[in-house]
């Protein structure tokens, strides 16, 4: 309820400056929203859609977010960590990037950004008076929801594992030096594209853990279905997952469900079977209970 609160506060901030800096039209009013307007917005992102939003430290001091705008220039949004104490003073740009994290001590932050040959990765900064940041990953696709276990010494998260469809009327080869227009996309899957993401359709989801120190990441779910929003239980041996792990998942609609995969051996145990949706796990502090949310689904 904090962070929903503090999320709708920021965001109807920004809105409030977009509106009051947009620009007048030919007959001087101010009562409709232009092109214009739009490419001045800022706003509170919601990380990954549905992602983690501003996030209290852990001693309740501070709020750290992320803070979006269009680059008029690239056409395209661009975003950076904004950092703000709980009681609206101190208000200060904290780290290029999206998404950050806070460890489970506080002393670090984990959040994601582009290295500097272009690919998304994720990045730990210290969050004392000198703010060193080091690059843990090197990975080939963009990581998300990000996800500190309990002791600060692992980060889960989920990166799209290619599986490619096989065609067997593929395009030819053209002749070296050829200028061909792009061979032609072939889709087979359902779901195939998703808003602010575009195509979807080469891969699944599947889960990770690093270190926090950095080094090579561990796979540990695999199979054609997608997983989302991983939280660790208390003890570190799990972390609780979002999917759907039936043959032709794609195929039901409104239905995922909670698992429970474990760290050390990737074996997956399925927590809910109710009919309809159920995401957005998280475990209480003895690991007896999970709360999440969802609805139940009807024709």
């Amino acid at each position: 309820m904090i962070c929903r609160t503090r999320s709708i506060t920021l965001l109807l901030a920004f809105t409030a400056l977009a509106l009051a800096s947009g620009s007048v039209s030919a007959q001087g009013s101010r009562d409709k929203l232009s092109l214009e307007d739009y490419l001045n917005w800022e706003d509170v992102f919601d990380f990954f859609g549905g992602g983690p939003g501003p996030q209290i430290s852990p001693d309740g001091k501070q709020v750290i977010y992320s803070r979006r705008w269009v680059d008029k220039m690239n056409d395209r949004w661009r975003s950076a960590l904004w950092i703000v104490n709980s009681d609206g003073g101190h208000h200060r740009f904290l780290a290029d990037g999206a998404g950050a994290m806070w460890s489970p001590d506080g002393s670090r932050t984990a959040f994601v950004k582009a290295a500097d040959d272009g690919t998304a990765q994720i990045f730990v900064r210290w969050m004392d008076a000198e703010g060193a940041t080091s690059q843990i990953t090197r990975l080939d696709r963009g990581p998300g929801s990000l996800a500190w276990s309990p002791d600060g010494k692992w980060i889960a998260f989920t990166m799209t594992v290619p599986d490619p469809e096989t065609w067997m009327n593929a395009a030819p080869t053209p002749p070296a030096g050829a200028k061909w227009n792009p061979p032609p996309k072939v889709v087979t899957r359902l779901q195939y594209r998703a808003d602010h993401v575009g195509y979807i359709d080469d891969g699944y989801a599947q889960l990770f853990v690093v270190s926090a120190d950095g080094g090579t990441p561990r796979q540990l779910t695999t199979g054609r279905y997608s997983h989302a929003q991983p939280a660790w239980t208390p003890s570190g041996q799990e972390i609780l997952v979002t999917s759907l792990r039936v043959p032709d998942a794609e195929h039901v609609v409104r239905e995922s469900e909670i698992y429970a995969v474990n760290v050390a051996s990737g074996a997956v145990r399925q927590l809910t079977t109710r009919k309809g949706p159920d995401e957005s796990p998280v475990v209480s502090p003895d690991g007896k209970w999970v709360a999440y949310t969802g609805f139940d689904w009807t024709d």
